[in-house]
């Protein structure tokens, strides 16, 4: 019985998802792909974002230690995770451990170009959301546009009584305009998500990185 229940309720709604896409037209097509286009990449940025990948609890230990204590031990721990490079702040370690006999400037400047370029690439995809957040609206103006030209359309022809096609154009530009706005306000949502926990990776880089390289030209100090 439930069941029954269940796939009549699927079978409604399959049916008004499709009355909507024959009242959209061919726009709705161009609107489903910006759709799932957005849905992949907030997808692929909340998983390429995540924590672990970027600034991880265990690296970040690492990184404590060494600026704590500053000897052998705790340098080659440091060696050894940043090594691995699973991380950004591993990549940038490894940055500072392999210029470690160079001069306070020369590894910031080092670190500087790195962190540079590790956030170009966590920024990767986001460029897609912008596309889609200024043309899905466009796309439902452009079916709003044609909707409304099926009207005037109809308008024009008052003496055939044609009030079935200006419906049906008030339907296309309802539709496509609808569409529009549900596909953008999730990627505008998303753009704003991803762009701040990015602003928010890049300044504890900064200061985890600052500290570390601090802690490295204090331990060549000491070693002259």
């Amino acid at each position: 019985m439930h069941l029954t229940i269940l796939a009549t309720a699927l079978a409604s709604s399959m049916a008004k998802i499709a009355e909507f896409y024959d009242k959209g037209g061919i726009i709705m097509y161009a609107l489903t792909f910006c759709s799932i286009l957005t849905l992949a990449v907030i997808i692929f940025k909340a998983l390429s974002l995540s924590r672990k990948k970027v600034l991880p609890n265990g690296m970040q230990q690492t990184i404590n230690h060494f600026v704590q204590n500053s000897n052998d031990t705790a340098a080659e721990q440091l060696a050894l995770e940043a090594s691995k490079g699973e991380s950004v702040l591993a990549r940038l370690s490894q940055t500072v451990v392999n210029r470690s006999q160079s001069s306070g400037q020369k590894i910031r400047d080092a670190v500087q170009a790195k962190a540079h370029e590790e956030i170009v690439k966590l920024q990767g995809g986001i460029q897609v959301l912008d596309v889609v957040i200024v043309v899905s609206p466009l796309l439902g103006l452009l079916g709003t546009a044609s909707g409304i030209t099926t009207v005037f359309d109809g308008l024009s022809s008052l003496e055939d009584v044609k009030m079935n096609i200006m419906a049906a154009g008030v339907a296309e530009a309802l539709s496509t305009t609808i569409a529009g706005l549900a596909v953008a306000v999730p990627a505008v949502i998303g753009h704003s998500f991803f762009n701040r926990k990015i602003e928010t990776y890049a300044s504890q880089l900064e200061v985890t990185c600052d500290d570390l390289v601090n802690a490295v030209t204090e331990r060549q100090d000491k070693a002259a």
